[in-house]
């Protein structure tokens, strides 16, 4: 029995340093890629208190890199690896928030402008050069052109927003020579005019120092810098502005496979509100991916499990709306989950 009070002030101090003592380290992971995603990834690892995770938004070209030479626990690109570029060992693609690009512009004089695929694909070759061209004029009629030079910006950097920009000229406007490809020269044809930007923060910088520019980027940049945003010319014929809500109609028309990988139809004449089709669509939309290991088995790999885990379910429907991002639901979401659920 005399022992008891020592045995008590042992556990005491035993419990108490139980308590006092600070809590395990979290894990370190770390990520790369989509600038376009940029805001999005930010918001989310402000929110996230799990694990430690930074991500550098050096665009989707860099990000494909590093996540297939071993350099970050998860890649994030807006377009696909192109056949024997992938990474040597597997891994998956889960579809972790989608958005429109917006055709942006810095005109002080023009509040709205009317542009079509074709005028969109003359702007960006360079064959179109002035604002006040009869064939932007005859689109916006009643409207006054400014009689400027046209200041095309286009991305500099490997980008999964060039990609998804160029397939959606190849599909809208096929006799104009696109080709879908990260890199602008070859999308163009070897065609590059104007003012390169590196990445989307260096096409919103572009565009904001240049009058009379125009290039293409994610909502939220466009946003935040309050540039016109151009109305686009949807299949259905109707000139539509890019909105959460515009762009998750046109979504909500696509097709999803198995393995969370959308292919667009930009030729789609509507889109889907709910059950119900509609003409008010915005079809300039593009899926950023993050890509994971799914035989790793490592602590960085479940981390990484459960940081997607958070962006895609909580994260993106909590707050994408409010920067421009569009959350994936209903079946989307479904097939997403099963993807994330192949992380290991």
């Amino acid at each position: 029995m005399r022992k008891l009070p020592a045995i008590i002030a042992s556990g005491a101090i035993v419990l108490a340093s139980m308590v006092v003592a600070p809590a395990a380290h979290a894990t370190d992971i770390s990520g790369s890629g989509s600038s376009y995603a940029g805001k999005m990834f930010a918001e989310c690892i402000a929110g996230y208190t799990t694990d430690a995770v930074t991500y550098n938004p050096a665009g989707s070209g860099t990000g494909k890199k590093d996540f297939a030479d071993g350099k970050t626990s998860f890649g994030a690109s807006d377009s696909l690896y192109e056949k024997g570029t992938e990474p040597k060992f597997d891994f998956t693609y889960v579809p972790a928030v989608a958005g429109p690009i917006a055709i942006a512009y810095n005109v002080p004089e023009l509040k709205d402008v009317r542009l079509t695929p074709a005028l969109i694909s003359d702007i960006f070759l360079g064959k179109i050069k002035k604002w006040n061209d009869r064939k932007i004029a005859a689109v916006n009629r009643g409207v006054s052109l400014p009689n400027q030079n046209i200041n095309v910006v286009y991305r500099k950097d490997g980008s999964g927003t060039t990609n998804n920009f160029a397939n959606w000229l190849k599909q809208t406007v096929p006799n104009g020579g696109w080709v879908q490809n990260d890199s602008w020269a070859t999308a163009t044809g070897n065609k590059a005019v104007g003012i390169a930007g590196d990445k989307s923060q260096g096409v919103r910088a572009e565009i904001k120092k240049t009058p009379y520019s125009i290039g293409y980027l994610d909502l939220a940049d466009a946003l935040a810098e309050r540039f016109g945003l151009a109305s686009v010319q949807n299949a259905a014929g109707k000139f539509v502005k890019p909105t959460v809500a515009t762009a998750r109609n046109f979504l909500a028309a696509q097709k999803m496979d198995s393995n969370g990988v959308v292919t667009f139809n930009y030729n789609a004449k509507s889109g889907l509100t709910g059950s119900k089709k509609t003409t008010n669509f915005y079809s300039i939309v593009l899926v950023a991916y993050v890509m994971a290991p799914t035989e790793a088995a490592t602590p960085q790999a479940k981390a990484a499990r459960n940081f997607i885990k958070f962006v895609v379910n909580t994260c993106v429907p909590q707050k994408g709306a409010n920067l421009g991002y569009v959350a994936f639901s209903g079946s989307f979401l479904t097939v997403a989950n099963r993807t994330i659920d192949r992380i290991r």
